[in-house]
């Protein structure tokens, strides 16, 4: 009868120590995707050339470090790539570019390439623009 007793003993501690320590394992659950940083774009005449327009760009959720913008305009002239250096754009806060485009109606798309300011953390995002009028 003893050695049932111990042999029941032993039995329901070791149960108990597998159900402790498979408890304990949590497995770690992979952090959840960030999502891109949001641009917002707009476009003035550029005062000094007739029938050119002045880009700004807002980036609304992060700051930034920016390493380059590609514009595509609405007739893909083929425009190079903003080279942008790991400049730093803070948040909520207008910038512009300092070339003038030739105006050309339709939808002007940037892409915008760098890293999170806060963790480094490189990003590729898209804006739209869509110019009307004369």
């Amino acid at each position: 009868m003893k050695k049932q007793n111990v042999l029941l003993s032993l039995g329901i501690l070791l149960l108990s120590m597998v159900i402790l320590f498979s408890s304990c394992k949590k497995k770690e659950s992979d952090p959840a995707p960030v999502s891109a940083p949001t641009f917002t774009l707009s476009a003035t005449p550029d005062p000094g050339i007739t029938g050119n327009l002045i880009f700004y760009v807002t980036c609304t959720t992060d700051d930034v470090k920016m390493t380059r913008i590609d514009i595509k305009d609405p007739i893909n002239t083929g425009i190079p790539p903003v080279d942008l250096q790991g400049m730093t754009m803070l948040r909520n806060t207008n910038y512009y570019l300092t070339t003038s485009y030739p105006k050309e109606l339709g939808t002007w798309t940037f892409t915008f390439t760098g890293n999170r300011s806060t963790d480094n953390s490189s990003f590729v995002s898209s804006a739209s623009l869509n110019i009307t009028g004369k």
